[in-house]
């Protein structure tokens, strides 16, 4: 500023010294102050432009730039020669005072780019605009997406390479396969070798049989992905087998005692089979409901033989009876004829399919009481052994 206003005045001494000069000449009058006035005037004019300005300047060539396809944008401009020059925190080499700093978008968006100049303490700010091309948008875009598309296939193999089934790898092989990423098809085709391996692992869980076992164990050991997970997903299969075995083992002991308590419904043979019930792990409805079948039988058994006992109790009590009236009798009046019996009817032992009666029990079988005239009635006999 301060040059420019010496310059001014320089310029105003040099047009006034100069015609003061002509004048003089015209007069023929010889004075040397309008020539001392042209002279310094011109050295001040020339000393004012020969040190360089206080204040920085700042230019832009344009107002706005747009970028290149890669989102590359070019700004030049000018600044005095002796000004410093920053943008974003960075300085910016300058060359006889001019400027070429590249910016780079990350989006799509347009960006303002500050400028300072700084000189003898004094800033020049200006800002600029950074607009995205059409070309860099659309291949923006593109880029995006296709970084969008890798992130999926990445989230998708992950998950495949943790569960390797055939549905998680149809989904990974879908995303993977529209990508030119050599590292994920090479993880891809590590999950597919993995798939029938994971799927024999999860049928041996299922089935739980040796036969699984075994050949899901023998693909693990070729397994390439969480081998030591598989391998204790097995281990646990293998438990559950002995278990299992061991359960229909107590099953099979169980189902014979009860089958031996039917045949032979004692209550040794009944207890046993209930001991065995009662040590299968989750126990067993449909053994329990025979084993209590059983038990109904035995109850009825015992109900018929009480009531068997106390039925030839009262017949052996009643022919006791008669025995010791008649001997009472026959002791009393040896001479007097017998007495008559009719008022008192002999009891006798008969069988329910038996043709024979008897006054003990003499053989296996079902005896109850009945009077002599009814099992005569019946057409029964007396029994040889008997009488």
């Amino acid at each position: 500023m301060m040059s420019a206003i010496i310059g001014l005045l320089s310029v105003l001494g040099i047009i006034v010294g100069s015609v003061l000069s002509v004048k003089a000449k015209i007069q023929h009058k010889q004075k040397k102050n309008p020539l001392l006035l042209t002279g310094i005037s011109l050295l001040l004019f020339i000393g004012a432009f020969s040190f360089p300005s206080s204040s920085p300047t700042l230019e832009f060539d344009n107002d706005s730039v747009e970028t290149n396809e890669q989102g590359i944008a070019t700004i030049e401009g000018k600044t005095n020669e002796k000004s410093e020059l920053n943008v974003e925190g960075k300085k910016v080499k300058t060359k006889n005072g001019t400027f070429r700093y590249k910016v780079t978008l990350t989006d799509d968006q347009e960006k303002k780019v500050t400028f300072t100049a700084t000189l003898g303490g004094a800033d020049e700010e200006k800002t600029i605009t950074v607009t995205p091309s059409k070309a860099f948008v659309a291949f923006f875009n593109e880029e995006k997406q296709e970084q969008e598309t890798i992130k999926k296939a990445e989230t998708a193999l992950a998950l495949a390479e943790d569960t390797p089934t055939q549905k998680n790898y149809d989904e990974a092989a879908t995303l993977v396969t529209s990508l030119t990423q050599e590292d994920l098809t090479r993880r891809l085709a590590i999950v597919k070798e993995n798939v029938p391996i994971y799927e024999a692992v999860e049928l041996a869980e299922t089935k739980q049989t040796k036969e699984h076992l075994d050949s899901a164990t023998a693909l693990v050991d070729k397994a390439t992905l969480n081998k030591d997970s598989l391998l204790r997903r097995l281990t646990v299969v293998q438990e559950k087998i002995t278990e299992k075995e061991h359960t229909e083992s107590l099953i099979a002991a169980a189902r014979t005692a009860v089958e031996k308590a039917e045949q032979e419904p004692t209550d040794e043979h009944y207890n046993q089979a209930i001991t065995k019930i009662k040590e299968l792990p989750n126990g067993h409805t449909d053994l329990s409901n025979r084993a209590n079948a059983v038990k109904q039988t035995l109850a009825s058994k015992k109900e018929e033989a009480k009531r068997v006992a106390e039925a030839q109790k009262k017949a052996e009590e009643a022919q006791a009876a008669a025995e010791a009236q008649q001997a009472a009798a026959a002791d009393q009046t040896p001479e007097t004829p017998a007495p008559d019996t009719q008022g008192v009817q002999e009891m006798v032992l008969v069988t329910p399919t038996g043709s024979k009666y008897h006054n003990h029990k003499c053989g296996n079988g079902t005896y109850t009481p009945d009077t002599l005239e009814s099992a005569k009635a019946r057409g029964l006999t007396a029994c040889s052994k008997c009488y």
